[in-house]
């Protein structure tokens, strides 16, 4: 019978899963002899996972005191796992003073869990002042889902441009206000800026406002992009616009291209876009299902 592997990270999961976690313990506690911080914190991880909360939380208690780096958040949420709220908002708070990356996160929803949201909402400002700029959008998620809605925006507008922030929630939350012009103007700048999934919501803000024009332009460009799924949003536009014959030649280019897959993505845009859709349209879909017919 095997023995497990011999090498000592991989030998202590394998004691652990054979049932033999002391044994796995007291090695993984060998690895940690030189204070490396690495070991350390898999040690911690380690007995977290195999049941020895009380154990693991030891092990990050003594990273702190030895000032290793990022152990506080880690602290945190075992607490918070063990249900002691008090003692992971202390912990991470401490992580926030030691600036852990997004500790300041972890903290506010902690405050938030805890009803404490007066705390949160400071958390978030005291991370915006620091240089946090992505603070602002969870901010201006906290206060929107308040009503709070101006500050909200204002929030979401300290974020927008950082690194890893999404700039929808602000123009979504623009056209929820009525300041659709203003949502343009969020899309085309994240658009440029490489989020061409947005397309689709800035052809919407644009034909709700009657742009219509501007917003074929737009699903077009999608459409440049290799964005398949456009192919819906030019359908509905081009039937609720009354732009059949537009319709017609896109629907036989696409048939006669083999492009199936594409051509049903019009059509389904165009029924929901317009149930006008000429002799023409119909005959196009009756062609398209009797060929579907013949090659079954």
């Amino acid at each position: 019978m095997s023995d497990g592997p011999q090498d000592p990270y991989d030998r202590a999961d394998w004691l652990a899963s054979s049932g033999r976690v002391d044994e796995a313990v007291a090695l993984r506690r060998e690895l940690t002899d030189d204070g490396d911080w690495e070991d350390l914190a898999a040690l911690a991880e380690s007995l977290a996972r195999w049941g020895r909360a009380d154990e693991a939380h030891a092990a990050w208690r003594t990273a702190v005191t030895a000032g290793h780096p990022a152990p506080h958040r880690a602290l945190a949420d075992l607490y918070d796992a063990a249900g002691h709220t008090d003692d992971a908002i202390t912990a991470c708070t401490s992580a926030v003073a030691a600036d852990e990356p997004r500790a300041w996160s972890r903290l506010a929803d902690l405050l938030k869990d805890a009803d404490r949201t007066d705390d949160a909402e400071a958390v978030y400002r005291a991370a915006i002042a620091a240089g946090h700029n992505a603070a602002g959008s969870e901010l201006g998620r906290f206060l929107s889902e308040r009503g709070r809605h101006e500050e909200a925006v204002a929030a979401y507008q300290i974020a927008v441009g950082t690194a890893g922030v999404a700039p929808w929630p602000l123009g979504e939350l623009l056209e929820k206000l009525g300041r659709t012009d203003e949502a343009i103007e969020v899309y085309t700048r994240a658009v440029a800026a490489g989020h061409g999934h947005l397309r689709g919501r800035l052809a919407r803000a644009l034909e709700h406002l009657g742009r219509t024009g501007e917003a074929l332009a737009v699903v077009r460009d999608a459409i440049a992009n290799r964005d398949r799924a456009a192919y819906n949003g030019l359908g509905y536009l081009l039937a609720k616009h009354d732009r059949i014959e537009e319709l017609m030649t896109e629907a036989t280019r696409l048939r006669d291209d083999g492009e199936r897959g594409a051509l049903m993505l019009l059509l389904r845009g165009a029924g929901t876009g317009s149930e006008v859709g000429g002799d023409g349209l119909r005959q196009i879909q009756c062609s398209e299902r009797t060929r579907e017919t013949r090659e079954d």
